[in-house]
């Protein structure tokens, strides 16, 4: 399967977000071409590609299935922390380097119960 990798639906829908005040926690799923779980890991065993608390995360996990890679983001509260984030040119830039592994675009995913001790 080949489509066009663009990350601009994503930047809208995260721009969106960004008028919000009580975001603190956002999640990028990839869907991943079958059989690239592998190149994903070596990926993430270089680490963040940005510097994440100039960007303003506060927290960052990625999550691996066979057909997917997640990435979780906890953002201080507020929307100028959110748009830090998304103004850093790194994280665009990792955004796309993930394209060639993709099989379809990225898509947000809302927080639908979040449980903090």
């Amino acid at each position: 399967m080949s489509f066009d990798f663009d990350t601009s639906h994503l930047a809208e829908e995260l721009a969106a977000l960004g008028t919000h005040p009580n975001v603190r926690k956002l999640a990028v799923v990839l869907p991943l071409v079958p059989g690239k779980r592998e190149v994903a890991w070596e990926f993430l065993r270089e680490g963040p590609p940005f510097d994440l608390e100039r960007a303003g995360v506060e927290a960052h996990e990625v999550l691996l299935t066979d057909n997917e890679a997640i990435f979780v983001f906890g953002v201080p509260e507020g929307p100028e922390s959110l748009e830090r984030m998304l103004s850093a040119e790194d994280f665009w830039t990792m955004a796309t380097a993930w394209g060639h592994i993709a099989s379809g675009p990225p898509r947000l995913a809302q927080v639908a119960f979040d449980w903090p001790r």
